[in-house]
């Protein structure tokens, strides 16, 4: 199983692979001065552009919470340069070093 996730069907066998690529954009408004401020679906806080204010947002749970492979799939992803070393490292945080 040490060879469980192969990029070849990741993206058919792996819900959550596609979100760690290419995050959504979430738009919330500024509750403070009502400013649009755009989200990446794993932020859960922003400085508002407009008042300076912090906004927070509800975070989107991701495979990373759950999957037992994250840190394989996050090495993965890396090492292939579908995410950045820096990118790589924020998810490695989000995980806790799973």
């Amino acid at each position: 199983m040490e060879n469980l996730v192969k990029w070849s069907g990741m993206f058919k066998r792996c819900p959550g692979v596609r979100s760690l690529i290419e995050p959504q954009i979430i738009i919330r408004k500024c509750p403070f001065c009502g400013e649009e401020i755009e989200f990446f679906e794993y932020e859960t806080q922003l400085e508002c552009p407009r008042c300076g204010r912090i906004v927070y947002r509800e975070p989107t749970e991701t495979c990373l919470s759950w999957c037992d492979y994250a840190d394989k799939c996050i090495s993965d992803l890396e090492s292939r340069g579908l995410i950045s070393k820096s990118r790589a490292e924020e998810l490695r945080k989000s995980i806790g070093g799973k």
